[in-house]
């Protein structure tokens, strides 16, 4: 007798969390941010910023996403729990010179990642990578807290506009600017969408003004 095979689950952390990554177009929203988990690198780089897709850096090599590959390796064979790729995220702190930036880069992983899948899968990453300087990387566990965000459309060369009147909805209605701009690039790194279309999440880390 042949049995009815059961269809494999892939979980959506998008859905999971539609307040932090379903941003519709429209004005500034303020949000409550969930406890998030996230395989980070810290840069300082300049990026490519002429392709259809994330932010490329240029002048040091973003390994995180192999860490993250990794792990959904990891957490299908141990755990049965497959998961999407999330969408590349950084964090711009300053820019050091002109074209070149202080950054966090990041991808959000599930909340049941412990530091030792993290070293086990950074290990893989190594172990792939012979002979190569691999830069470092972090499980950060970021806490819950009020946020703003504003779903930016176009080429995120031009988030700084976006930021600017997330800036101004922030004072207006009583929180003053805690964290530096995140942006959330939710397009897919390919050719058929044009700049005018790409969509990419601006959102701020925001606290009560005293």
């Amino acid at each position: 007798m042949n049995l009815p095979r059961t269809k494999e689950v892939t979980h959506d952390h998008r859905k999971l969390y539609p307040q932090v990554y379903g941003a519709k177009q429209g004005p500034v929203t303020i949000e409550q941010m969930p406890p998030l988990v996230y395989v980070s690198q810290q840069m300082n780089t300049s990026f490519r910023m002429n392709w259809a897709g994330h932010p490329q850096p240029l002048d040091e090599q973003w390994i995180a996403w192999k860490v993250v590959n990794q792990l959904k390796r990891i957490t299908k064979k141990s755990l049965g729990y497959k998961f999407k790729l999330m969408p590349h995220e950084v964090v711009w702190h300053e820019e050091l010179e002109a074209g070149k930036w202080s950054v966090t880069k990041m991808m959000q992983v599930p909340d049941f990642i412990t530091f030792e899948m993290f070293e086990q899968a950074r290990a893989h990453v190594e172990k792939n990578l012979p002979g190569q300087h691999i830069p470092s990387t972090k499980l950060v566990r970021a806490p819950s807290g009020p946020f703003a965000h504003k779903l930016h459309v176009g080429h995120y060369r031009h988030t700084q506009q976006t930021m600017q009147e997330i800036c101004t909805y922030v004072h207006e209605n009583g929180y003053v600017v805690k964290g530096d701009r995140r942006e959330i690039y939710l397009t897919p790194a390919m050719d058929c969408h044009p700049p005018d279309t790409w969509k990419t999440i601006v959102r701020v880390e925001i606290e009560q003004a005293i």
